[in-house]
């Protein structure tokens, strides 16, 4: 072993052993899950000394802002003291590690005000009805604050249809949606009303509030808000509140009810009822799928103030019409003693719920994710402001306020990996390094570093390709789909097996006869060199887009499992597959990827077993599936913007000419057996495989999602959707057989990261570099290869830790999202080029620019899913790319081996 190899072998091998303090040192119960527990820190208090119900509390440029609201100056209102409205705006600012309030006179709203609608936007704050105590108002305001002159400004949007107070509303899809509430203080009845603004044109003359239909529920007033995902799209739920009948009679309600924008469509949330009501309380959406609720009046002590209160009333009627001394006397004695009973039910008791309870939006399931501080306020916006979740003043029991303003957090969740795990996961890992040593010793020509000697056997070349275009992709987040939503993206599994004969048929013979080592080499003997260059930086590009999300895969696993920093576990991840892949090269990395495949599989299937075994079988994970339409396999609708079968078999069935005609990583592997009929096996093997071990994917998706439905408080709290099988593993699994299953996942995830390192590797050396330096040394092209491999892994390392900085309701989605963007134009010049004769080189460049254009003009200016990408993208390259090459035509050439026709 020459002296650097040494050192670097040392320099990782002190990097899998070294874990700083900190990152296993969390606090476990006897099950070895962290408590779900809410923490809170007081924040310092408003300056109004009573506090405020029903204020407009949001966060704008960085400051919290909590404006008008109302109190009792005078004294509660059981001894007659009188409800006052204000129009004060309070500035909390945060700076550095300090809080400080600042408010003056100039700060205020346009009016006295309380009990309205707030929502935030990037735009302000926007307020939209409320009451002074006299009137409802129809006024919506968009409030600004400027940090540098203290100062606010309102702009007025569209007044609602109808005056509203005790309404609910949220933002989504940049619409502002407003729910119940009631149209006077004289005549308390409770409404049904849903209106709907679009945001994204304030400015136009012709805005106005749509009027939309209504849930199919009672209608209410003091109803809870939030937005959240079902798994599949963005929605609006309402939760509770209580029903006002004209007559004054209420009832509080514990239903709840979703709005999906993109159907119009409303639906019940079943499990609703299964808990308190949550009428005045404030929510959040937290992480993928939960909903937070904090507080609220479940009713039991409403029902018997409202008794109390009634009798009150009764009596002070037959007072008055009493005739008898004596007997008055005695409903007077009676009624002050109902009286005293009534102030100290709203003094004393506790009337308000202090659980936080969390709704998860996919399982349908509660949970308590911990408690609230006390005193625990309703009538008041929980909002998140610099990762805390803010309570701020509010109502804490009848007529009673505080001023108390805190911050929440809840403690991230993450199970006790323990020793032997850690222990095979490091084992794992060295294993994978021997390898990349023990394969450097015939790593000594480029010939061996791109295409192994050729000496591959036909069936780990298939396993390789298989591992490296859906390995990690398929493993945890086809699952997590499987989890999220149902089976309807499954069809597509079977376009991978279809484009296995049209691959072996017409595009294995060209690039196993040409005798090249890129696919792009192919372009530049049937086009120019200009085609060739512009076909391997595509892909470069591609590729380097990829990379971020198999870096960022193997990181969600680790914070899911053991809770390390997602930054820390993908630079370490990066390293590990810098390291392997500069050392053994395509060896190594295809004989890596027959051990994670096999893994893999054998975790899968494991992992079915023991679901069924713990639910009580396949009837129960049946039954459960099908009631909550798990199992939904096709919908045969028509639509351009939503997931429907034609759309995804289709796209996705053209989304297949990406990797398999054009993709340097698979190309590759076609080239690393000894000939033609080999390199066909190892597709055909490929093929095969994807099918049966995507039915298996799916399949465990759902047993997920019935295993966590039954077991709803194993879910962590703001977890990801692509954290569920991680989870699960972590969990579930024996010791040592986790351990094995998360090396699995490292080493799929590491595998696709090294094909992609390696491929662009392969194509900036031979395509660029060789290109244009024919005459280079050998040693210096292949010491100039694994530089661009470690070049190239950094990059993806960082671009991975920038991914980490979004939120992503699904990687898998987004994966084929930058598949279909990015490798349309190019599967079209191969089209191009190896199905016609006159394509020329201008008019495939133009036609694939045109393509990218009109590729991007779909994504930011339209609503179509990107299943639907390829079947704009390509069909553009090819006739926009044959009309220009018609009018652009190339210099006779000689193509003989370079058409279909010609071959």
């Amino acid at each position: 072993m020459n002296r650097s190899k040494k050192v670097l072998l040392l320099s990782v091998l002190a990097l899998l052993f070294w874990i700083p303090d900190g990152w296993t040192q969390i606090l476990t119960d006897d099950n070895g899950t962290v408590s779900s527990m809410t923490q809170w820190q007081a924040l310092p208090e408003l300056p109004d000394s009573l506090g405020v119900a029903g204020a407009f509390t949001g966060v704008h440029n960085d400051v919290l802002i909590v404006s008008g609201g109302a109190n009792f100056p005078f004294g509660p209102p059981w001894v007659g003291g009188e409800k006052v409205y204000h129009d004060r705006i309070y500035i909390l600012e945060n700076i550095g590690d300090e809080y400080e309030w600042y408010t003056d006179d100039d700060l205020k709203l346009p009016r006295p005000l309380g009990y309205g609608v707030t929502a935030q936007t990037n735009r302000g704050l926007i307020i939209a009805g409320g009451t002074d105590g006299t009137d409802v108002f129809s006024d919506v305001y968009l409030l600004r604050y400027d940090r540098n002159s203290r100062s606010v400004e309102f702009e007025e949007l569209p007044s609602l249809p109808v005056p509203l107070v005790f309404s609910a509303g949220a933002v989504l899809r940049d619409r502002l949606f407003v729910a119940g509430g009631q149209e006077s203080k004289d005549q308390p009845q409770a409404t049904n009303h849903f209106f709907s603004l679009d945001l994204n044109h304030l400015n136009s003359t012709d805005l106005s509030w749509e009027t939309l239909p209504a849930w199919p529920g009672k209608d209410r007033v003091l109803a809870t808000t939030a937005v959240q995902s079902d798994g599949l799209n963005q929605r609006l739920y309402l939760f509770g509140g209580r029903d006002v009948a004209a007559d004054g009679s209420m009832e509080v309600l514990r239903d709840g009810f979703s709005y999906n924008p993109g159907s119009g469509r409303w639906d019940e949330v079943e499990s609703a009822g299964e808990v308190p009501s949550k009428m005045a309380s404030t929510a959040l959406a937290f992480g993928d799928s939960h909903i937070l609720f904090f507080g609220g009046d479940d009713g039991v002590m409403l029902n018997h103030r409202l008794e109390i209160a009634s009798r009150i009333n009764s009596l002070s009627i037959l007072i008055e019409a009493a005739e008898a001394s004596d007997e008055r006397t005695d409903l007077e004695s009676e009624r002050e003693s109902l009286q005293a009973e009534l102030v100290w039910v709203l003094e004393e008791e506790s009337v308000f719920s202090s659980d936080v309870l969390a709704y998860h939006t996919i399982t349908d399931t509660w949970s308590i994710a911990g408690q609230m501080q006390q005193p625990r306020p309703v009538t008041t916006n929980a909002v998140w402001w610099n990762g805390n979740i803010i309570l701020a003043s509010g109502e804490i029991s009848p007529g009673v306020r505080t001023n108390k303003v805190w911050a929440g957090t809840i403690a991230r969740e993450s199970v006790d990996f323990g020793i032997i795990n850690y222990t095979i996961l490091g084992i794992y890992i060295l294993l994978l390094i021997g390898m990349g040593y023990y394969f450097s010793r015939r790593e000594n020509l480029t010939d061996e570093f791109f295409l192994a000697g050729q000496r591959i056997p036909w069936w780990a070349a298939g396993m390789s390709i298989y591992a490296t275009q859906l390995s990690a992709i398929t493993f945890i987040a086809i699952p997590a789909v499987a989890f999220s939503t149902n089976w309807l993206v499954y069809p597509g599994y079977i376009t991978i097996f279809l484009m296995v004969p049209i691959v072996v048929m017409f595009y294995l013979p060209f690039f196993r006869r040409l005798n090249i080592t890129t696919a792009y080499e192919y372009l530049e003997q049937r086009f120019s060199l200009t085609v060739r260059l512009f076909g391997s930086l595509s892909f470069i590009i591609f590729q380097l887009g990829r990379m971020s999300v198999m870096v960022f895969l193997p990181a969600l696993v680790i914070t899911a499992i053991i809770g390390m920093d997602i930054y820390v576990a993908i630079i370490l991840m990066g390293i590990f597959s810098i390291v392997y892949t500069v050392m053994g090269g395509m060896e190594a990395v295809v004989w890596t990827d027959v051990i994670q495949v096999v893994v893999l599989v054998f975790g899968i299937i494991y992992s079915l077993g023991f679901i069924i075994t713990h639910v009580g079988g396949v009837g129960v994970i049946y039954d459960v599936a099908m009631t909550d339409s798990k199992l939904l396999m096709f919908d045969w609708s028509f639509s351009f913007t939503n997931l429907v079968t034609w759309s995804i078999f289709l796209g996705t069935f053209a989304l297949q000419f990406g990797p398999y005609t054009t993709d340097q990583a698979v190309i590759q592997r076609y080239l690393t057996t000894k000939d033609e009929k080999e390199a066909a096996k190892s597709i055909w093997t490929n093929g095969i495989i994807s099918v049966p071990t995507g039915f298996l994917f799916f399949a465990l998706g759902v047993c997920l999602y019935v295993f966590y439905k039954l077991s709803p408080d194993l879910i962590h709290l703001g977890m990801q959707n692509d954290q569920i099988f991680p989870l699960f593993i972590g969990q579930q699994l024996p010791v040592g057989l986790s351990g094995l299953v998360i090396a699995g996942i490292f080493a799929a995830s590491m595998s696709s990261l090294d094909s992609s390192m390696h491929s662009i590797s392969t194509a900036w050396t031979v395509d660029f570099y060789k290109r244009f330096n024919p005459d280079s040394e050998e040693k210096y092209r292949l010491r100039l290869a694994k530089i661009v491999v470690a070049i190239v892994g950094v990059f993806g390392t960082a671009m991975a830790c920038v991914l980490a900085m979004f939120p992503i309701q699904s990687l898998y989605f987004l994966f084929q999202e930058i598949v279909g963007l990015l490798s349309s134009a190019l599967a079209g010049i191969f089209i191009l080029g190896i199905f016609t004769e006159r394509a020329s080189s201008k008019g495939v460049i133009l036609g694939a620019v045109t393509s990218l254009i009109v590729m991007a003009f779909v994504k930011f200016q339209t609503g179509i899913h990107f299943y639907v990408y390829p079947l704009i993208g390509m069909p553009v390259c090819i006739i926009v790319g044959y009309l220009f090459s018609i009018f652009l035509p190339s210099d006779e050439k000689n193509l003989t081996g370079l058409t279909y026709r010609k071959l």
